[in-house]
C-alpha cells in the first residue's frame, strides 16, 4: 500500500551533520582544556619562582627605603637642625661683640709679641732701648705689626669659621636627596609587591581563559547541532502541516460528497483512516467491508473498504494521488461507501 506513496524528506545528512559538528565541537574543546591544564602545571612553578623573587624584591627595598628614612632621620637631620641654630646665632649682637673682642685681644697679643721681638733687636744692635730715637722706632714698627698681625688673625678665624660652614652645608646637601629616595624605595617596593600578587594570579588566569575558551568552543559545536536538529524540527513540521492541509482538502472533498458518496472515486487509504472495525465479506466481490472514520473528522462513520486490500483484488479500481495517497472507485467494485454517522441523512 506505500510503495507508491511520495517519500518522506530525507534528513539523514543534515542530522549526520549536526552531529558531527557536536562531536568535532566537543573533541576540540576537550583538547583545548587538556592543553590548558597542562600550560598551568607547566607555567605554575615558574610563576611561583618569578612571584617569590619579585616578593624578596619588595622586601629589600622596604628595607631600603627604611635604613634612607632611618639615615636621614638620625645623622642629617640634627646637622641640619644645628646649622639652622648657628646661622641664627650669626645674625646676632652677642655674636659681633664676641668676635670684636677677640679681634681686640688678638691685636694685644700680637703688641706685646712685637715689643719684646724689637726690645731684643735693639740690645743686639747696641741701641740704647731708652733713648727717643729707639723709641720713636719701636712705637712705629709695634703699631703697624700689630695691625697686621691683628687682621691676619681675625681673617683666619673667619675663612675658618666659613670653612666650617661651608663643609657642613656639602655634608647636609648629601642628605637632600634621602627622603626622595626613601619614597622612591618604599614605591617600588609596592610596586614590587603588586606585580608579585599578579604573577601568583597569572597562571590560575591563564587556566580559567583556557577553560572558557575550550568551553566556547564546545558551545559552538552544541549551539550547531542545536541549530541542525531545529532546522529538521522545522522542516518536519512543515511537511507534517503541508500533509495535514492536503488530508483537510482530501476529507473536505469526501466528506461534501453527501449523498453521492457512492458516485465517485474516494480516499480509502488506510494511513488516512482510523477506528477501523472489521464488519463481514461483501459477498458479490469477496473483499472485506469495515467500519470506519477519517482522521481528519472522528466523529463522522463510515462503511467501505480499504484501498490496499483492493489493489490487490482490482488494481484497476485503485488511483493514487500526487501525496501517494490512494483512493477507490466504488463504481468499478459495484459497491458504495456509506455514511453511518447517526443522524446522518
Amino acid at each position: 500500500m506505500g510503495g507508491k506513496s511520495a517519500p518522506a524528506p530525507d534528513y539523514s545528512q543534515l542530522a549526520a551533520v549536526s552531529a558531527q559538528a557536536v562531536a568535532a565541537g566537543e573533541r576540540l574543546g576537550n583538547r583545548q582544556l587538556d592543553f590548558a591544564e597542562r600550560q598551568y602545571e607547566e607555567l605554575s612553578p615558574i610563576f611561583r619562582d618569578i612571584a617569590a623573587s619579585q616578593i624578596a624584591a619588595q622586601n629589600e627595598q622596604m628595607e631600603q627605603g627604611r635604613d634612607y628614612y632611618n639615615y636621614m632621620r638620625e645623622t642629617f637631620r640634627p646637622l641640619e637642625q644645628g646649622l639652622v641654630q648657628q646661622a641664627q646665632e650669626f645674625d646676632t649682637e652677642s655674636y659681633r661683640e664676641r668676635m670684636a673682642g677677640e679681634a681686640a685681644a688678638a691685636a694685644g697679643r700680637a703688641f706685646q709679641n712685637i715689643q719684646r721681638s724689637s726690645a731684643r733687636a735693639d740690645a743686639a744692635r747696641g741701641l740704647d732701648p731708652s733713648s727717643p730715637a729707639a723709641r720713636a722706632l719701636r712705637s712705629q714698627s709695634s703699631v703697624a705689626q700689630a695691625a697686621s698681625r691683628s687682621q691676619q688673625m681675625t681673617n683666619a678665624r673667619e675663612r675658618a669659621q666659613q670653612l666650617g660652614y661651608a663643609r657642613k652645608l656639602d655634608a647636609v646637601g648629601l642628605g637632600r636627596g634621602l627622603p626622595g629616595a626613601s619614597t622612591a624605595a618604599y614605591g617600588a617596593s609596592v610596586g614590587a609587591g603588586s606585580a608579585g600578587v599578579g604573577t601568583y594570579q597569572a597562571a590560575g588566569n591563564q587556566y580559567m581563559g583556557g577553560m572558557a575558551q575550550g568551553a566556547g568552543t564546545m558551545m559552538g559545536g552544541y549551539q550547531a547541532g542545536m541549530q541542525g536538529y531545529g532546522d529538521i524540527v522545522n522542516s518536519q513540521t512543515s511537511v507534517y502541516n503541508q500533509a495535514m492541509n492536503a488530508q483537510g482538502e482530501m476529507f473536505g472533498s469526501i466528506l461534501g460528497a453527501g449523498a453521492s458518496l457512492g458516485s465517485a472515486a474516494l480516499l480509502s487509504d488506510r494511513r488516512l483512516k482510523q477506528d477501523i472495525v472489521f464488519l463481514h465479506k461483501d459477498h458479490n466481490s469477496g473483499l472485506n467491508v469495515y467500519e470506519f472514520s477519517y482522521k481528519g473528522a472522528p466523529d463522522r462513520r463510515f462503511v467501505g473498504v480499504m484501498a490496499d486490500e483492493v489493489e490487490a483484488h482490482t488494481p484497476s479500481a485503485v488511483i493514487y494521488d500526487d501525496m501517494g495517497y490512494a483512493s477507490v472507485d466504488y463504481a468499478a467494485l459495484g459497491m458504495r461507501m456509506v455514511e453511518v454517522t447517526k443522524g446522518a441523512a
